[in-house]
């Protein structure tokens, strides 16, 4: 993942990477002192991409119309690479600065928005007073149970649920993390099968259940809620098990191949340190600090409702290179 890999007929080697993602990059080779940067990279894209999709930025194609931001990664590297590590940081300096005024404001912003919206319109289609309609909307949102911004695992009809908590709340997005997936793979095939449906345009069917008094059905609300999703872990548990290698393939095979971007480390990458004394300068460098701290306060800003439902225009030339891509 280090090096430039031509793709059919491209050749990405005069491209350079995103300033500030490689900014991030650079901080989690020092703290780390790994050198597996590709590893890093897309780690960092996740995140970065997971913050947009939670903001609602969407995408303004050429051909498809508006698109929601979301990604999906499937990054495996040896142990000793600083995947945890790595993963701690970003969690701890960057998201949950970000994720603190995102739910204290933002999500509690647009909610009571939305709910506003989706109260008038029920009222003038059920000719109820709004302000009851409002209360029943309220309920039903509540009911959906806490937002849960990242999870492990889940079913099926738990991430309906949440996706209609995101509808009904108008921002917001679903990303699944699962750590360790050669342990988790299979455990996991529901929710990885509703995730399938899920990418691009984050819709997904609803089950008919018999409605009754002491189970109703949810009234369906059209609308998209972006789904991210990182699988991470060590490649030797995946490919060392014939039945989860063939899992993983039959995934691969049946889409997650196009959807995912992925990594694959063969071996764990080191910084070359002479000595036990560079390696403590390295990691107590606190110049490496304050630029952690300047990325965690820009990243935790774009948490504000300014950034709120951005629309980004896909320039012409970008349309062609992903069509030459395909």
């Amino acid at each position: 993942m280090g090096t430039q890999i031509p793709i059919g007929n491209l050749d990405f080697s005069g491209y350079e990477y995103h300033g500030i993602s490689e900014d991030l990059v650079n901080v989690l080779k020092t703290k780390t002192q790994s050198e597996n940067v590709g590893f890093f990279r897309i780690l960092v894209a996740y995140y970065m991409a997971k913050i947009a999709a939670t903001m609602r930025t969407n995408i303004e194609t050429h051909d498809r119309g508006r698109i929601p931001v979301n990604v999906y990664a499937l990054n495996l590297a040896p142990s000793g690479t600083g995947k945890g590590y790595a993963t701690f940081i970003l969690e701890d300096s960057i998201i949950n600065p970000f994720k603190e005024i995102f739910m204290q404001d933002t999500f509690q912003v647009t909610t009571e928005k939305t709910l506003r919206a989706l109260a008038i319109q029920r009222a003038a289609g059920d000719m109820e007073a709004e302000i009851v309609e409002h209360d029943r909307a309220l309920a039903e949102f509540e009911s959906c149970g806490p937002m849960l911004f990242s999870f492990d695992s889940g079913t099926t009809p738990a991430v309906k649920q949440m996706r209609q908590k995101l509808l009904m709340a108008g921002s917001g997005s679903m990303s699944m993390e699962i750590d360790e997936i050669g342990s988790n793979l299979l455990q996991n095939t529901d929710i990885l099968t509703t995730f399938l449906e899920l990418y691009d345009v984050g819709r997904v069917k609803e089950k008919l259940i018999k409605h009754t008094t002491e189970s109703k059905r949810i009234r369906a609300i059209d609308g998209k809620t972006p789904a991210n999703m990182m699988l991470f872990g060590t490649p030797n548990k995946l490919f060392e098990d014939s039945k989860l290698e063939d899992e993983l393939l039959s995934m691969i095979d049946t889409g997650f191949g196009r959807r995912c971007i992925f990594g694959y480390s063969r071996a764990a990458l080191t910084a070359d340190l002479l000595n036990a004394e560079d390696l403590y300068t390295a990691l107590t460098d606190t110049s490496i600090d304050v630029k952690l701290k300047k990325l965690s306060d820009h990243m935790a800003s774009l948490a504000e409702i300014s950034f709120f439902n951005i629309n980004l225009k896909m320039s012409k030339a970008t349309h062609i290179e992903l069509l030459s891509y395909k």
